[in-house]
């Protein structure tokens, strides 16, 4: 018997092929819907945005999400605490969430592997992929 399994194989992107790239009459900036002849919702050609809109909205956007960030420290915290450390928010800027280890966690040479970890339960709690740990003396 003779394998007709060439003719039933249907891929992901079949039923996207007939799909045009991108909708003509709107287009995503900056996580929201925008027209693309407005001429405000258009970034510079070198990618800069004069106005800093984008940064003040990423700005708002991880305010809003600090009740979780401290949450999510707080669940964490129980854990460093029973090896001796403990991990405390400082503040929030931009995408970067500033932390202060203390106790066992400074000097420690698996620090980084703990912030590693701290920066994943971040994630897991406020949704966001683009957010960064630093850690504060």
């Amino acid at each position: 018997m003779q394998n007709n399994s060439n003719a039933a194989r249907i891929t992901l992107y079949d039923g996207l092929r007939d799909r045009p790239a991108r909708p003509a009459t709107l287009a995503v900036r900056h996580g929201a819907m925008a027209d693309p002849g407005d001429a405000a919702s258009r970034p510079e050609p070198d990618g800069t945005d004069p106005d800093g809109k984008a940064a003040a909205l990423r700005a708002a956007l991880m305010e809003r999400r600090r009740p979780l960030i401290e949450a999510a420290l707080e669940a964490i915290r129980p854990n460093l605490r029973r090896d001796g450390g403990d991990c405390e928010l400082v503040e929030i800027v931009g995408d970067a969430v500033r932390v202060k280890l203390s106790g066992a966690c400074v000097g420690c040479q698996l620090a980084s592997l703990t912030l590693n970890g701290v920066r994943q339960k971040l994630i897991e709690a406020t949704g966001l992929p683009a957010l960064r740990v630093i850690p504060i003396n």
